[in-house]
Parts: structure tokens; C-alpha cells; sequence
């Protein structure tokens, strides 16, 4: 049996086009092996119009075209690329159901890509492939069609011979980001890897209303190796998606989370018209207009009641990076969050607060009145563990050693792997 094999899974309801609102379902599953954590491409091609009047690909050179081109200044945020075509995904397991639904996905993908990556970051052939590039104009150019064929001098281009870009994304789904064991699909089932995509106000801008997309030749790559026999758990990072509105020079917003481990938020904003305009990146990471303050309050995991009251936007900021590294990405940096043009608060908790039970308030402060006409949207992402349950129905994260009794193993995952011995523990 190979060490490694590579599989594709083609959409269930298989389709020429794929267009927005759309739900495309993709089964993953390969009898005898396990899921190689960290490998699950959604790969296809996208074909933008600026209208749909005139034809993408003319017959004649010189026609009237409705391909995107630098005059129609059609573009798709830089930062997300291709992700942005994707507005939700959804992950479940045959044996566990939904694990879990992410929410304004592409908005997620913005705000981590604006707080890791700096322009230098974007000339990798991973993030080219995704259609991410260094500035706005990329956006842009990873939608123009592709000539197939080099002109000489002179030559006349023939717009019938160019063909779709194409991309390859590493969606940022519970299985890419996990740590631990593989996935075992003879114990664990199938996955279903579900997604809707976004509409077209939410992927384009910059261009004349009418501008439009639709995706073709999806499909999903994975790899997997053999099934080891192994029962190790597997530890998957994950968000909930909860967005509210900010209409008034101060807010209040409650929200209740169904997860028993979350161990940070973070938040960005944008103008509610903004959002669904054609004119505006929807995935902008905006300001609040004359900010003053913001003010958590929850209880942690002894029950104490808990007050963060923030009032300085550069130590907000340093709390908005901070939960994005404790959401487990790494190279977050203030200086490439501002040379990016985002902003983003939020709060690291510093352990895993049950919130399931409780509601999670945050007061928001503004000194500009504006706002009352020109509401915000507050996009809140609370970062959560996804744990796979013991394969033989023990509760928790307790394993232990299934042969021999002169020890047990306890695991847990922090970011890094240390070894304890038993006379290290003070107590439990």
C-alpha cells in the first residue's frame, strides 16, 4: 500500500456553473487510510463578467467583451483572493455530525491574512496559486482571462483563445488546522465538507453595478496514508461567527456562543452600505469613526466575573493581534496590520472560558454621531477548539494506556509538545 495517495472528490450535485448562493457538497473518503491533517484543496476556475450584455470571449477581436480588464477595475479583495468567492463552510463527520459552521468565512480570511502577511509574504507560489497578491490591482489581474497562446510583434490577439483563471485554495477548515493524530475514516466515517458562495456584492467591487462571477470546474484534492491502527486524539481549531450592528454612539451587544472552550475574540468592522456594495471591498477591515472605548465583560472558568475596559486604540489593537495568535496563527505583527490598512480588536482570554452558558457582553464607545446614519456591522469570530472524541466513547481528554497498568497518558495541546512526569504534578 502507498505511503501516500492523492484523491479528488468532485461536487455531489455535479454542475457546468456554480453561482452565487449556490451550496456545493464535497464527500471525502478513502476505506483502509487516514486523511493527512493539512491537506484539503478546494481547486476550479472562476469567470468574471463586468455585465451580461456583451459575450466573455468574442469572436472577433476588437468586439464588445464582458471579460474583466484593467479599464472595468473589477477586482476581488487581494488579501482573502479566491476565498473570497466562499461565504460559509460547513465540516461534519459520519459518527459526529456538524463540527462545525463557518460564518462570513471570507471576511476571516481578510483579517488574518491583513494581521500575518507583508507584501514580500504574497510573491509565494502557495498564495499566487489562491490568487492573493501584494496590492489592490491584483485583485484585479487574477481575473482577467488568460491567453493561451504567445503573439509576435504585430500580431492581433484572439480573445476566443483565452481561457479561465484558475485557482487552488487551502480552506481554513477544522482538518487544516489541527494537530495530534489523523483522521481515521474506517472508525471515524466519511467527511462532508459543505459551502455556500458568496453573492456578488460581497466578492467584487471597484467596477459599474451588473459586475458578476460564477465558478466552474470544482473540485476537491486531498491526501491520505495508511491507517496505522492508532487511536491518538486530534485537536481542531475552529471560530463561531456572530455579527451585530452599532447604530449609536454606544452599544452594548450580548452574545451567546455554543462552546465550552473558547479561548479568544476577535472583531473587525465595516459600514453596513459598504458591505453590500458594489463600490466598496466588503472585506475591508475599517475604523470606527472618533473610537473612545470598548468594555468586555464575562466570567472565566473559576466563575469570577470578568471587566477588560479598553480606552487607548494602539493597546486595543496589541489585544486584537493577541487573540488572532491565540486562534493559533503565528507571524501576527502590528506594522504588517497597518501597512495592510486593518483594524482589529479583540481580547485573548488566556484559557478556555465556557461561554455556552453565559452571555458575553461588549460595550462600544464612539465620540461620532454619525453613526446613526451610517451604521457599522460588528463581525465578531470567536476561536474555539474542535476536539475529536475518544473513538472508544471515553469523555474528555483522558486516554489511557489500553495495555499494561504501570502508567496513563494524559494529553493536551498548548502550541507545543513538553513531557511531564508524574512527580512533576503538584496537583490536578
Amino acid at each position: 500500500m502507498s505511503a501516500i495517495q492523492y484523491h479528488q472528490s468532485l461536487p455531489l450535485s455535479s454542475s457546468d456553473e456554480y453561482v452565487p448562493f449556490q451550496t456545493v457538497d464535497f464527500d471525502l473518503q478513502v476505506p483502509g487510510r487516514k486523511l493527512l491533517a493539512g491537506s484539503i484543496r478546494i481547486e476550479g476556475k472562476v469567470t468574471a463578467r463586468t455585465n451580461l450584455t456583451d459575450p466573455w470571449t468574442p469572436a472577433t477581436a476588437g468586439a464588445a467583451s464582458s471579460a474583466v480588464d484593467f479599464a472595468s477595475n473589477v477586482k476581488i479583495d487581494n488579501v482573502a483572493g479566491a476565498h473570497s468567492f466562499f461565504d460559509s463552510w460547513t465540516t461534519e463527520t459520519q459518527n459526529r455530525g456538524v463540527i462545525e459552521n463557518l460564518q462570513n468565512y471570507n471576511r476571516y480570511i481578510s483579517m488574518h491574512g491583513r494581521a500575518t502577511l507583508a507584501e514580500d509574504d504574497f510573491l509565494s507560489s502557495k498564495l499566487v496559486a489562491e490568487q492573493r497578491g501584494p496590492t489592490e490591482l491584483n485583485g484585479n489581474y487574477v481575473l482577467q482571462p488568460i491567453v493561451d497562446q504567445a503573439f509576435v510583434t504585430g500580431q492581433t490577439e484572439q480573445p476566443a483563445q483565452r481561457s479561465k483563471p484558475s485557482f487552488s485554495v487551502k480552506i481554513a477548515s477544522a482538518f487544516n488546522r489541527s494537530a495530534g493524530g489523523n483522521y481515521s475514516f474506517d472508525r471515524n466515517g466519511y467527511i462532508r465538507i459543505s459551502c455556500i458562495l458568496a453573492s456578488n456584492q460581497h466578492v467584487l467591487f471597484g467596477g459599474a453595478d451588473g459586475a458578476s462571477y460564477v465558478l466552474s470546474d470544482l473540485v476537491c484534492r486531498y491526501v491520505s496514508v495508511p491507517d496505522d491502527g492508532k487511536d491518538e486524539p486530534i485537536l481542531m481549531r475552529s471560530f463561531v461567527n456572530v455579527v451585530s450592528s452599532m447604530q449609536s454612539t454606544s452599544t452594548t451587544v450580548s452574545a451567546r456562543v455554543p462552546s465550552s472552550q473558547v479561548s479568544s475574540l476577535s472583531m473587525s468592522f465595516a459600514e453596513q452600505a459598504h458591505v453590500q456594495s458594489s463600490e466598496y471591498n466588503s472585506m475591508a477591515l475599517e475604523q470606527l469613526p472618533e473610537w473612545q472605548s470598548v468594555e468586555f465583560l464575562f466570567a472565566n472558568s473559576l466563575q469570577n466575573f470578568i471587566t477588560y475596559r479598553i480606552t487607548d486604540e494602539s493597546d486595543a489593537l496589541e489585544r486584537g493581534l493577541a487573540s488572532m495568535e491565540s486562534a493559533g496563527h503565528d507571524m501576527i505583527s502590528a506594522k504588517t496590520l497597518k501597512a495592510n490598512k486593518g483594524t482589529i480588536f479583540g481580547l485573548d482570554f488566556k484559557e478556555f472560558v465556557d461561554l455556552s452558558k453565559q452571555t458575553f457582553t461588549i460595550n462600544m464607545k464612539i465620540g461620532d454621531s454619525g453613526i446613526t446614519q451610517a451604521p457599522r456591522d460588528i463581525f465578531m469570530y470567536f476561536n474555539t477548539p474542535q476536539p475529536i472524541a475518544d473513538p472508544n466513547g471515553r469523555p474528555g481528554w483522558s486516554y489511557t494506556k489500553t495495555a499494561g497498568a504501570e502508567k496513563f497518558n494524559y494529553y493536551f495541546y498548548s502550541g507545543v509538545y513538553e513531557t511531564a512526569r508524574l512527580r512533576d504534578i503538584k496537583g490536578m
